[in-house]
C-alpha cells in the first residue's frame, strides 16, 4: 500500500521536532488558574511571534502576540499546542500573551482519495476528544508508540466528495509493527478542501476507536 502521509512516526514527530518550555512567568505574576491551553496556528515569527485560532466551531478568530518566544521560520503555518497566560488577564480575547510552553503537533490537510484503497480500520486509536474549530478538525488521543513510519491522516472518500455530507475517515495503520506502549498525541487537520465546498452541508467522520462509545461524528455547517 502506498504511503500517502509523508510525516514521520507519531512518536518521533512529537518528540523530535519541537518542544519549547519557558520559565519567564513567575507565580507572583500570573495565576495558574488563568493559564490556557489551545491548538493554534503560528502565523509569523520574529520580534513578536503571532498565533491565531478559533476556540470552537465558528467562534470569532482570536489573534495572539508573544514577545517571549523565539521560533524558527519553518514553523510558520504549522499547528501547535500552546500553553500561555493572557497579559490582560481576560481569557479568549485577542492581544498579548506570555508563552509557557509550545509543542508542534501532528498536522496536515485532508486528502481526497477513494477510501477503499486504505485499510483505515487497521489500527484503532484511544480517542479522548474530537472537535472542530473553523476549518480544522482536531483530535486528542492515545496511540501506540512506533519507531518506523505509519499511515496516519484524514481522508475524504472521493466518491462522496460532492454529496451534502461527505464521508471522512481517520486512517491509522502501523503496518505490522510490534505492540508497544500507548502515548498521548494531538492532531489537527485543515479540511478547507472539503468544508468550503458549496455542496457540503456537513461531514461524517469515522474513527476506529477503542475508548468512546461511538465511532461516527457528524459536524454540521452553520446555515
Amino acid at each position: 500500500m502506498t504511503h500517502i502521509f509523508r510525516h514521520k512516526t507519531i512518536a518521533s514527530f512529537m518528540a523530535a521536532l519541537m518542544a519549547v518550555t519557558l520559565s519567564s512567568c513567575s507565580d507572583e505574576e500570573y495565576s495558574t488558574e488563568m493559564m490556557l491551553s489551545d491548538i493554534v496556528t503560528v502565523t509569523s515569527v520574529g520580534n513578536d511571534t503571532r498565533f491565531e485560532f478559533q476556540r470552537y466551531d465558528d467562534s470569532p478568530l482570536i489573534k495572539l502576540t508573544a514577545g517571549n518566544v523565539d521560533l524558527p521560520e519553518k514553523i510558520v503555518n504549522n499547528r501547535v499546542l500552546l500553553r500561555y497566560y493572557p497579559e490582560s488577564g481576560e481569557p479568549y480575547v485577542s492581544g498579548a500573551i506570555k508563552v509557557v510552553g509550545l509543542t508542534l503537533i501532528n498536522n496536515d490537510t485532508t486528502r481526497i482519495r477513494p477510501i477503499e484503497k486504505y485499510n483505515w480500520t487497521a489500527t484503532p486509536v484511544f480517542l479522548n476528544s474530537i472537535w472542530r474549530t473553523g476549518n480544522y478538525l482536531n483530535l486528542r488521543m492515545k496511540v501506540e508508540y512506533s519507531e518506523k513510519p505509519r499511515q496516519f491522516g484524514l481522508v475524504v472518500d472521493s466518491l462522496t466528495l460532492k454529496n451534502p455530507q461527505p464521508e471522512v475517515y481517520l486512517v491509522h495503520d502501523k503496518q505490522g509493527q510490534p505492540e508497544n506502549y500507548m502515548m498521548e498525541t494531538y492532531a489537527s487537520f485543515d479540511m478547507t478542501n472539503v468544508w468550503s465546498l458549496p455542496t457540503c452541508q456537513s461531514i461524517k467522520v469515522h474513527v476506529n476507536d477503542i475508548n468512546l462509545k461511538k465511532d461516527v461524528y457528524i459536524f454540521t455547517k452553520k446555515q
